[in-house]
């Protein structure tokens, strides 16, 4: 049986092959798929890690395959947010070729900053 470090080894290498790429975007409130990583041809963009600050307003916030939800909605009360910690298998990808995007809710705007991977 493996131990829990190396699990946790084994999850870094395998990572790393990928290529971790790191992001930042500040989403406007009240956009419908605004723009956060472009879209790659025949990749997939699997977020691995997230964090999302509302601003002065309390808003939501969905991430998008393009216009398609591939996330539940985070609601983030004023100044509050949403933070995904880093997980190896990933919380939500896009579709192949796809960007992946952000609708907020007509609060303040959110900033985002986020760890990602380019995946066939």
């Amino acid at each position: 049986m493996a131990k829990l470090n190396d699990i946790a080894e084994m999850v870094q290498v395998d990572v790393s092959v990928f290529g971790i790429k790191r992001t930042k975007a500040d989403i406007a409130a009240g956009q419908t798929d605004s723009s956060i990583v472009a879209a790659v041809t025949g990749k997939k963009i699997k977020v691995l890690a997230l964090h999302a600050q509302a601003g002065g307003t309390a808003t939501t916030i969905v991430f998008n395959s393009a216009s398609t939800a591939i996330s539940p909605i985070y609601a983030n009360a004023a100044n509050g947010g949403v933070v995904l910690s880093f997980n190896p298998a990933g919380w939500f990808q896009t579709n192949v070729a796809e960007a992946l995007t952000a609708t907020t809710g007509a609060g303040s705007s959110t900033g985002i900053t986020l760890t990602y991977i380019e995946v066939e």
